[in-house]
């Protein structure tokens, strides 16, 4: 018996879903990375009193949603805005919303 294209067929088989996985990471890691930036400008923003929208905006960061509110703590800050995707797009995903919290 001759199986020498065996391992070359389940490669070409697997190899889509290794790359999907791959840009998945990927994009995920774009997400965090993001969410950190904006919570470290959240944190910043605050701590000088500056404008958030503005601030936000020179940091090249469209904010698409900011809810302020006050609590027993002090005042809480929500913001929210879209990255976009890298390789979501390839399965319908243009951008990721990301939500940051900051109370």
């Amino acid at each position: 018996i001759n199986n020498k294209g065996q391992s070359l067929i389940m490669f070409i088989i697997f190899l889509p879903i290794i790359l999907m996985t791959f840009a998945l990471i990927v994009d995920v890691a774009f997400m965090y990375h993001a969410k950190i930036k904006g919570n470290d400008l959240l944190k910043f923003a605050k701590k000088e009193n500056l404008d958030i929208k503005e601030y936000f905006k020179l940091n090249d960061i469209n904010v698409e949603n900011i809810e302020t509110s006050r609590n027993d703590k002090g005042s809480c800050v929500i913001i929210n805005y879209k990255i976009d995707s890298i390789f979501g797009s390839l399965i319908g995903y243009k951008d990721y919303e990301v939500e940051i919290t900051d109370c």
